[in-house]
């Protein structure tokens, strides 16, 4: 289709994993199913689990998707720094380092021979001034590219992303990591202020925005009404839901708050939010703040925050956006 915006989902989705968000893989089935959008690749990065496993996963939703010609990159399994945090250490060695309740194809049969930040490169060269990454887990990825190839930062389209919190909303924009740091930015805070000081267009989707006080919540009764006979896009995303709900990451609202399928939502129109134009940066070494994204007073706007949406519509709609797609790839099956 025409006029389609071309997207890189660089993600982290733990696909059927207890203990991890089901957002990502949501998210990822938005960027298949909204006609807005045309999705040339899925690169991964460590966060709800490892990159490997996250690209089996991404796998799996590809195929569910009947979308497995999208390639998928794996990217690197630690931060800028080289150390992964203690938390994810201890959870890889649990639930959130194998497989859970979906079955995942091997990394051999769906992954790249490109690492992500090459593949970023590679695609953003070959499209140039066309390509917008909505990144939803840690930075990482992003930061490599801009190391192997500074020049895609003129290249680029734009970048969306989700993560970060200002405080905007009382409750729960302080946080989700620390009482100021959100979990995507606090878990590479180096990358991510690399990405804020590249000087490419960018759009903060964070905590802000992506809580139960703007509706954005796919809540239980909805997800215990989804018929996974529907179509193998209404299974998949019932199975991430429903693991989702057994084993919560943040005990925020009954169901699951949609946090990275509104930057998906963004992408597509960004007329979704209300935005901010607003001077950003990332602390990158404060013992209580790291992670923290810090307004700067006086200085230029390098970042556009979204500052209010509907949330509960733009629920309704992406979920229906999926499950029709499901109904269309099962039509025509």
């Amino acid at each position: 289709m025409s006029g389609q915006r071309k997207i890189i989902l660089d993600t982290d989705p733990g696909v059927g994993i207890p203990g991890t968000d089901a957002d990502d893989p949501i998210a990822l089935l938005l960027a298949l199913s909204d006609p807005r959008l045309d999705l040339l690749a899925v690169t991964t990065t460590f966060g709800n689990c490892p990159p490997e496993l996250g690209a089996r996963g991404a796998g799996a939703v590809l195929a569910a998707a009947g979308r497995a010609d999208v390639p998928v990159a794996i990217g690197d399994s630690v931060p800028l720094s080289g150390v992964l945090p203690a938390l994810l250490v201890e959870a890889y060695a649990g639930a959130r380092g194998r497989p859970g309740r979906v079955d995942l194809p091997m990394a051999s049969d769906v992954v790249a021979h490109q690492s992500a930040a090459e593949l970023i490169v590679q695609l953003v060269r070959d499209n140039p001034n066309e390509v917008t990454i909505v990144a939803i887990g840690p930075q990482t990825n992003i930061a490599r590219a801009l190391e192997l190839d500074p020049e895609i930062a003129d290249l680029l389209a734009g970048i969306v992303f989700m993560g970060g919190a200002l405080g905007l909303d009382p409750v729960y924009g302080r946080g989700n990591i620390t009482p100021v740091a959100e979990c995507n930015i606090w878990f590479d805070p180096l990358a991510a202020k690399r990405v804020f000081e590249s000087g490419i267009d960018l759009t903060m989707v964070s905590l802000d925005v992506t809580n139960p006080n703007t509706g954005l919540v796919l809540q239980d009764s909805a997800i215990r009404a989804l018929d996974p006979t529907r179509s193998p896009v209404a299974e998949i995303l019932a199975q991430v839901c429903t693991t989702y709900l057994d084993a919560p990451m943040f005990d925020w609202a009954p169901g699951c708050v949609l946090y990275d399928p509104l930057a998906i939502a963004v992408a597509a129109d960004p007329g979704v939010c209300v935005t901010k134009h607003m001077s950003l940066s990332v602390e990158t070494s404060g013992s209580l703040t790291l992670g923290q994204t810090v307004p700067i007073r006086d200085a230029k706007p390098n970042v556009r925050v979204c500052v209010d949406v509907d949330g509960a519509r733009v629920v309704d709609e992406l979920v229906a956006t999926i499950l029709t797609y499901g109904d269309h790839r099962k039509d025509r099956s």
